[in-house]
């Protein structure tokens, strides 16, 4: 109950302010980017806790909930908030995939519920109507419903008026109409963003304030719930060729999908892994990449590095050696090197090209610096491992007389990671 009225007092503290404007991603390659970051740090693991701590560390504040449900489900959300300079705030509330035993209890309980109702009560009451076959009936997934339901629509409790914080968020996105919320999530996290988003709008919020991006979601619902949902919310799926949950419930429960559909292939380096979240997030990175060379919307994410402060360094470029496989991926690994130094290094200078180390020594003293740092990535495949590598960060660090004063060199293998996010994982040890 404590950790009900502190989410209770965050909430009203974070949404209750009034004449707010909502900062929104600018563009679709940076929605994905942010929504792929925060569905991948609601979960629990290495690179979940490197972009929490990331996040903080630009300014974002995350607060992480959850609440027991009905039979043993056990609803779960992180709520991420970021203000920019101008008072504008960015609001992501994320919900993770199946990583516990409440979960795999969840996602097994694939029964129908019919869904209906404009208040909480209403809801708990449509879930136990008996099921009907009639075409113009709702029916989502049982557990997938309570999980939702576990999350944001509860504990009514005093500090809200007798509300639930679904219905406080509801409130006040209805009280300040310019107002939006990203709803996002992986796998049943993707599913309780969109069952989240469909109570939200029963409670009244315009289509224009929600926006859903789903990452290898199942369907939730039937034709019926398609049909009444469709353009209540904008929905964006985004789907990795070969990845089985989007159509794993609709031959058993006759459940289909709505929304817009956004297709993506993963790389060679981990396409034996198409529903895993960090593949999501490794494609994401790679088309960021791709529509800004990797320094825009990584910054967005991870905030402005204070350049006002601290000692100038002199970045030389960065050097890559890659075994065949990884090749595709070496500018990538690079691009996010690059983008890392520039948040962490208050006054990190890039080495505009090529050049023998008396040339950079002069350009580096020339800059101002005091020191001059070489970066190197190497991967290599790990034998007999299926599509495994090993991927090391050296670096080497010059006195501007060109001495050697520090060196360092750290490795580790991909697996729950991939080798992108490797890179990010060794760097942040440093």
């Amino acid at each position: 109950m404590l950790a009900r009225v502190l989410l209770c007092i965050v909430f009203f503290v974070v949404i209750g302010m009034p004449q707010r404007v909502l900062a929104a991603p600018s563009d679709l390659p940076s929605l994905l980017f942010v929504t792929a970051a925060a569905s991948e740090a609601a979960y629990s693991g290495e690179l979940p806790e490197l972009l929490r701590a990331r996040l903080v560390a630009a300014g974002w504040q995350i607060a992480s909930y959850e609440t027991p449900g009905h039979r043993g489900t056990v609803g779960r959300f992180f709520h991420m908030v970021r203000t920019d300079a101008d008072g504008a705030e960015t609001h992501l509330i994320a919900f993770p995939g199946t990583e516990r035993g409440s979960d795999v209890w969840t996602d097994l309980r694939i029964g129908r519920a019919v869904f209906g109702g404009t208040t909480p009560a209403e809801f708990l009451s449509m879930r136990e109507a008996p099921v009907t076959e009639r075409g113009e009936t709702p029916l989502v997934h049982r557990g997938f419903l309570d999980y939702t339901q576990a999350a944001l629509f509860t504990d009514a409790l005093p500090a809200y008026a007798g509300r639930t914080a679904g219905e406080a968020i509801a409130d006040e996105l209805r009280a300040y109409p310019d107002a939006q919320i990203y709803l996002t999530g992986h796998s049943l996290g993707g599913a309780a963003a969109v069952l989240a988003a469909a109570r939200l709008s029963d409670l009244g919020v315009s289509p224009e304030q929600l926006i859903v991006t789903t990452f290898g979601a199942p369907a939730v619902g039937n034709a019926a719930f398609a049909r009444r949902y469709e353009g209540k919310f904008t929905l964006r799926r985004v789907v990795m060729s070969g990845d089985p949950m989007k159509d794993i419930l609709a031959k058993p429960l006759g459940f289909q999908q709505f929304g817009e559909r956004v297709t993506w292939s993963p790389a060679r380096s981990v396409a034996k892994f198409p529903h895993a979240m960090t593949v999501y997030v490794d494609a994401a990175i790679r088309r960021l990449c791709d529509a800004y060379g990797g320094e825009r919307a990584y910054l967005f994410l991870m905030g402005t590095p204070d350049r006002t402060a601290g000692r100038t360094l002199y970045t030389l470029p960065i050097e890559t050696k890659m075994d065949e496989v990884l090749t595709e991926d070496a500018p990538y690994m690079a691009a996010v090197l690059r983008d890392a130094l520039h948040v962490r290094s208050a006054h990190t200078v890039f080495a505009a090209g090529g050049g023998g180390l008396h040339e950079h020594l002069a350009a580096a003293r020339a800059a101002g610096a005091q020191e001059m740092i070489a970066y190197r990535i190497a991967g290599a495949k790990i034998r007999d491992a299926h599509e495994t590598y090993r991927i090391t960060l050296e670096h080497a660090v010059y006195d501007m007389d060109g001495n050697l004063i520090a060196a360092g060199s750290r490795s580790a293998r991909t697996g729950t990671l991939t080798p992108i996010e490797t890179v990010l994982y060794l760097f942040a040890q440093d």
